[in-house]
Formats: structure tokens, sequence, C-alpha cells
């Protein structure tokens, strides 16, 4: 993750930046013991038409709603992102158990075109995503996955250098959405993230542009419903930016993207309000009153345009408890020398403002962690420190705090 430097504190608190980076249905090996206990204690207790009868009324028992989209109340998930890809199969099952045992009910994570189809458009490599799947499939976790990221053959020739550049032909990237869902949805799998950040340069390069992202997801949406008919998508979380010559804000952003004929391609919007090192609770122009405010935000944008009844998903949110430069603690913010950094007692007492913010909205579905576990123990970026726990495996304060609001 990296931020934009700018010279003065108040603009960074508007500005403050993040670049990072079912109907459900009752898992199949648990049904299927379930249904096999029903025929056999069935038969040993009535005759075969009082068994046909019982079957029948088992059949009709209501599977969970969606947690967070047509059910009441709140859940929780873990942003995992591209990280998962990077672990071997012993430490991805202790990594997806770990976030189990956070009480996560959720995991995002990438399904990137670029290791899914790296060489053309006629060959998959499924061999990681499959073990990743599987691993939540174990453990009984939803999974959000973000179609995202352009391998080289698909770019526009002005744009080799990087995956996060959008593809030269939407069809491309639609047909690989199309087939992504199609062999995952047995599974469980119906939730999807079409990009990551289109706000953000970093992530849509050259420059961000609504118009091209919405095309992008219309074809993309007309593709995934074709192809499931229980497909919920959700438009790309956006990145707390300023409005510059390659960037928007979030609001500008989705402004802008409502004024194309995209407003029917999905079902839900997510952000990324990160708001560290300040608490979300503070009255600073940052990115989670641009997302909630009653006056000015996402959501009221959403209202405005008709859209009321979807949710508006927190698929990012967190604070990084080490990195390079000064440190932010609870008694000592130190705001004029503008860290990028919190001490754990500051991320706990954010994540808490957070969630109690979050659980006062009935506007909001899932909100996402970012992430369970930091990725290293060097301070040269703070990009390693946004776990819930060190990357020794131990606890940091925040740990309880997101496992008790889970319960």
């Amino acid at each position: 993750m990296g931020y934009t430097k700018v010279s003065n504190w108040p603009t960074i608190l508007k500005h403050l930046h993040h670049t990072k980076r079912r109907k459900f249905e009752l898992p199949r090996r648990r049904s299927s013991i379930l249904v096999t206990l029903a025929i056999v204690g069935a038969s040993l207790l009535v005759g075969g038409g009082l068994l046909f009868t019982y079957v029948i009324k088992q059949a009709e028992v209501r599977l969970p709603a969606i947690p967070g989209v047509n059910a009441p109340g709140h859940v929780y998930g873990i942003a995992a992102g591209s990280s998962l890809t990077e672990l071997n199969d012993e430490d991805l099952d202790k990594h997806m158990a770990g976030i189990a045992d956070s009480g996560a009910s959720w995991v995002r994570l990438d399904f990137n075109w670029s290791i899914i189809q790296p060489d053309n458009a006629s060959d998959y490599n499924w061999t990681q995503l499959d073990k990743i799947v599987a691993a939540a499939e174990k453990y009984h976790l939803y999974t959000l996955g973000i179609l995202a990221y352009t391998p080289e053959w698909a770019r526009a020739s002005e744009c080799k250098d990087s995956d996060k550049c959008p593809p030269a032909d939407n069809k491309q990237f639609a047909d690989f959405a199309a087939a992504t869902a199609h062999r995952y949805k047995a599974h469980g799998l119906h939730f999807w993230e079409v990009w990551n950040e289109p706000n953000n340069p970093q992530f849509w390069q050259p420059g961000a542009s609504p118009a091209a992202y919405a095309k992008l997801l219309q074809q993309t949406a007309t593709a995934l419903r074709k192809e499931d008919q229980k497909v919920y998508i959700i438009t790309a979380g956006l990145s707390p930016q300023a409005t510059t010559d390659t960037s928007y804000s979030p609001i500008a952003f989705l402004t802008a993207f409502y004024k194309t004929a995209a407003k029917d391609s999905f079902d839900a919007v997510a952000d990324h309000p990160y708001t560290f090192p300040l608490s979300p609770k503070a009255s600073a122009d940052h990115a989670w009153n641009q997302m909630a405010s009653a006056k000015s935000s996402l959501r009221q944008i959403m209202v405005a345009n008709g859209d009321k009844d979807k949710k508006l998903w927190i698929t990012e949110f967190g604070a990084p408890t080490g990195g390079p430069g000064p440190v932010a603690t609870v008694s000592k913010p130190n705001l004029s020398q503008h860290p990028y950094v919190v001490d754990e007692a500051l991320q706990s007492n954010i994540l808490k403002d957070a969630i109690a913010l979050y659980t006062s909205y009935d506007w909001t579905g899932p909100f996402f962690y970012y992430s369970y576990q930091d990725a290293g123990d060097t301070p040269d970026t703070n990009e390693n420190f946004f776990g819930l726990i060190r990357f020794d495996g131990s606890k940091k304060p925040a740990y309880q705090v997101f496992q008790n609001a889970t319960r």
C-alpha cells in the first residue's frame, strides 16, 4: 500500500487514500449426512409411505438467507486479496482455519485473470484457485471473489507493463468471468466483485475512467447472469482518493458512474473507507464520512439514483501497526507529523469505532477487515502490518474486538 504525500495535514485528512493491496447452500457434506440420517431414522420408525412424507417435509426446511444481504443484521469477513495464492497447502489450510476461528464467515480473495489465463484466451490454469476454494469450503466460509487484472496478451498495446491495465477487449474479460462463475457456482460461489479500486490509477492504469469501468461492468454482468441465475454482482470497492487528472474521489467516481447506462448491472456498491490514523467517528472529511454522511456521501448518491434498497458493502477496512515514519497512538495522535502507522491500541480502537457505526446502519452488507495476518515483519512498508494477528501468529488487541463483533 502507498499513500500520496501532500503538504499539510488537513489535506491528508481529506484525501487519505488506500492503494492496496448464497441464496446460500448448506455445505454439501453436512447436508448429505443429514439427509442420510433422516432417511435411516425414518426407515426405522415408520413405514414407506410415511418415509416419503418425512423426506418431503425435510426438503421444505428453509435454507439460511444470504448473510448481510437478504437477512437482517451484520456479518464479518476477512479481505485476503492475493495473499492466499502465495501459501503452500499446509499454510493455506492453517490460514483458512484461523480465519474461521476468528469468527469471520466470509473471505474475500482475488480471482486474478493473469493467473487463470496467463498465456491466451483458450487455456485455463485453475490449480491455485481450486485449492483456495476447497479450503474455504472446508471451513464453511462464504467467498467473495474479485474478478480483476489483465494478462499481458489481453492488454492494450500502450499498457504492457502492468496487469492493472483494463482489458483491450471487454468481451474477453467477460468470457473469463463467465468461465470462473461456471467452474465455482457448484461450490456456492455466486458473489463477485468486478475489479478493485478502479478510481485509483494504480489499479486502473494509466488513469481512472468511470465510463470505461461502467462498460466493463455492463458486459461482465451480462455474461455472469447468463451463466449463473443466483449470481450477485458488486461494484469494485473504491479507494479513498482525491480527484486529480488520473484519479477520482469515491463520491466523484460514483456520481459519474451513475450517469452511465450501468445502473442495472450490479446488486450492491462496494467501498474501502479507510480512516487511519483517525477514528471513523472523527468529524474530519475522511473516507468513512464520505461513505456514510447523511448530506453528501456514497449512500446518498445511491438513494438519489433510486438504489436505496441496494446494500453498500465495506469490502476493505483496517489500519497498519508498523512501517516507516511516525506513529500515531491513542494518547499521542501525532497528526502534525503525518503518520501512516498506528500502534496496536489505536488499531483496536479504530476497529471498535468502525464496528459501532457499521452496526448502526441498516443499509450495509458484509464488513471485510483487511487483513487476517501481517504479511511480514520488516518495517520498510506499512503493507506488512495490517493483520489482526502478527506475522508470528500471536494476536493483536484488534483480534478480540473483531471476534467479539462476530459473536
